[in-house]
Parts: C-alpha cells; structure tokens; sequence
C-alpha cells in the first residue's frame, strides 16, 4: 500500500531540483587534546602509591570500630576532599578490593559527594555487584544530581527473594534511601514505603527520559572538576582496547544531560575518527532525550551536527544521530541524501527520517523514494514512518526479505517517536 503511495505522490511532486553540490567538509581539529590540556588543574590528582595505601587502611580500620575506628575517621575528615576522593576510587578500581573495603569506601564518598567523582563513580554501576555498596553508591549519586543509581535501587528492592546474607539489609537501607529522592509536594518521605517507593518510580522514569532530576539542580554540570573528568571520559574513546571504550560510553551515556552533552556536541567534530564515531553512537543511544534538551535549553542541535555530513567516514553515523534525538527541523538535512545518497546512505536517511520526520517531511519523503531503487530495510522504515504520520491506514507488512531483528527494530524506533520533543 505504502508503494502505491509512493508512486502517487511520485506523480504529483514537485518540480525537478538541480543537483547539489557535496556539502563542505566540517571543521575538524584536536578538541579533547585541548580540553584535556585547558581543565588538567581541574581535574582530580593523581594520588600517589602511598596515598592510595594510606587510604585504604583507614578504610580497613573504620570496619574494627572502637578508637582505632575513630582515630581513622578522624584522619580522613581531616583530609583534602579531592585528593581523598581520588585516592578512594583508586582502591574501588583496584582489582581484587575486598568486599567490606568497597563498602566503606562507597559510604565514605555517599557522605562526602565530590562532583569531579560523578563519572568515574558512574563507571562503579557497571562493576559494582554488591548490594549494600551499590546503596551508597546511589546515594552519592543523588547528592550530585544524578539518578543513574536509580536502577540498582529499584532492583534491590524488587529482589526479595535473594536469600544472601546481606540482602534483606540491604533492602532496608535502599528502602531508607528513598527519602533522599528529590522533593515533591504532597509527598512526606519516610512516611510509607508504598508512596516512597512510587516517587522512586516517578524520579526514575523522569531520569530516564530527560537526563535530570525534577526539580533537582545537579551539584556537578558547572562544576570544573566534573567537567575536567567528563573530558578525561570522553579522552578514552580513542583506545584501541575495547573495554575503556565500552567504559566511557557507559559512563557518557548515563551522567546528566547538563554535563554530558555540551562537551558531546563539542567532541562530535574531534579529529580522531574513533573518538568523533563513538560520540555520535552515544548521542544516537541517547536519542529523543538529546533533542529534549535541546529544546529546552534553546540549543540549535541540527545546526551542530548537520555539517558533519560532509565528513564521508562519518556521514552514516550523523545521520543516524539527527535522526534519534528526533527533532523534525533535521528532515531536510535528511530528505537530501534520501534521494541522491548511495544504498546504504539511502537507508540511514530512511532510517532517520523514521524517528524524526513529521506528517510533511513524510510526503516528501515518500515522493523522493518513488524516484530511486532502495533496500528492505529503507522500505520498512518510510512504511512505518507513513502509517506513524496517518499517510496510509492499515498497518504495513514487513518485507519478507528483511531481516525480523531488523524489522523489530525500526518497529521500536516507531514507538520512540512518542518520546520526540514538542514544539509547543
């Protein structure tokens, strides 16, 4: 049906248009080598083998309780919030910590929150398996604005049948974090868990969707510090080893928007093709919540990213980002390469335009696809597009010739489209 349509408006389109010329290239350059050398005084130090050492028996002593326990509180009260913060972390990265050890220290940074710590305390989600510890963890998050410990939250409170030792304790302390979720009127934390736990869901879906906490400000975004190690994150996208890559991309995909996507948008035009690609892949899983953002901060986000188009080794991946964060002022960006890209630029754009065209953009869209042959896939998704938009009625059919991973993923992206911002 939608092919029909397609030769319909084919027949009726506009005028023929003159063909473009290739757009220029974008303006490249070393960006997180400069950053990195501009917020090195702001990021948090190096602590020397000594001081790690040092920490790490204080924090071994706070488990003995009794004066030994307290002469080792008051020693790390008495040092520098960064260094200690730096130190702390150097023991919970350090591989083989001890259990109790990884909990002292995830409490001993939930009361003393730095924001230059919330990404690489972040990265602890990805690791951290204990429950009491991620408890903390979470804790620490909260106080600099961040809800991505919300999910381990919500999982330990969900898992009532883990019979572990610590786990019912645990339950109980997730339980009494609850109370530090930000303020609602109407709601008394602490008074019953049933509302309590509703606000976490409440806090949790907000966070997932906006990157923020309501009405929350979060204690890091003008932070030097926590700017400084954003940079140093984003820095470890050029590894070759795969695993400080996934880190970093964990880590940018999860910390507040307000933080994260400014040097984002920055670090998109980074010369290292590595660090630029994987930049571009984080604000396509971020999607809908980028265009967000930008819309509520006034940020022309299209005009940002639409140059990058003229970068060949990156054109599909900035076709797949102005796509996802789903703003429709990035269609005739997209309609361009709908038309006169090759096949697999076709389907990026096709795919694009799925998650971000409105009802006109689709019209067009459809009218440019009756002039040129495309795949399976960049049927699919102008189907999909045009059934979204009301262009057709009944409900497409798959290509049989199309991959079902592939269909059901351009079927979720559909449904995404329900995420994309409001122009009111």
């Amino acid at each position: 049906m939608a092919l029909l349509l397609l030769l319909a408006l084919a027949g009726c389109g506009a005028p023929d248009e003159p063909e473009p010329d290739a757009p220029p290239a974008p303006p490249l350059r070393d960006v997180v080598a400069a950053r990195l050398a501009e917020t090195a005084a702001d990021a948090l130090p190096e602590p020397s083998a000594e001081e790690v050492a040092e920490v790490r028996d204080l924090l071994e002593l706070l488990g003995v309780g009794g004066r030994a326990g307290q002469m080792a509180r008051r020693e790390l009260a008495g040092r520098d919030d960064r260094r200690l913060a730096a130190a702390t972390l150097a023991v919970l990265e350090e591989h083989g910590t001890p259990v109790e050890l990884r909990r002292a220290a995830h409490a001993l940074l939930a009361t003393r929150p730095l924001p230059a710590a919330l990404p690489r305390l972040t990265l602890r989600l990805k690791y951290e398996k204990d429950y009491p510890a991620n408890v903390d963890l979470a804790r620490a998050l909260l106080r600099l604005g961040s809800g991505a410990g919300l999910e381990a939250l919500r999982g330990i409170l969900l898992a009532a049948d883990d019979a572990a030792p610590d786990a019912a304790a645990a339950r109980a302390a997730a339980a009494r974090a609850l109370t530090e979720l930000p303020p609602r009127e109407g709601w008394e934390p602490g008074a019953d868990f049933a509302t309590d736990w509703q606000r976490l869901l409440e806090v949790r879906e907000h966070w997932l969707v906006e990157r923020e906490l309501p009405g929350a400000p979060t204690a890091s975004v003008e932070d030097a510090g926590a700017v400084a190690e954003t940079w140093r994150t984003v820095a470890r996208l050029a590894s070759g080893p795969l695993r400080p890559v996934d880190d970093a991309r964990f880590v940018l995909a999860r910390l507040p928007a307000d933080l994260a996507l400014p040097v984002l948008l920055e670090a998109v035009y980074e010369r290292n093709l590595y660090v630029r690609e994987h930049v571009l892949q984080v604000l396509s899983w971020l999607g809908p919540t980028v265009g967000r953002w930008a819309t509520r901060r006034g940020r022309d986000v299209v005009a940002e990213l639409v140059p990058l188009l003229g970068e060949p080794r990156s054109r599909a991946r900035a076709l797949e980002a102005l796509g996802a964060i789903g703003l429709p002022e990035a269609a005739p960006a997209l309609l361009r390469w709908l038309r006169d890209g090759g096949r697999d630029e076709a389907t990026a754009a096709a795919d694009a335009l799925l998650r971000c065209a409105d009802r006109t953009a689709a019209e067009e869209a459809l009218r440019r696809a009756a002039e040129r042959s495309l795949t399976p896939a960049a049927r699919w998704s102008l189907d999909l597009l045009a059934a979204d938009v009301g262009l057709t009625r009944a409900g497409p059919e798959p290509p049989t010739d199309l991959d079902p991973a592939e269909v059901r993923r351009r079927e979720e992206w559909r449904a995404e489209r329900a995420l994309r911002p409001r122009s009111d």
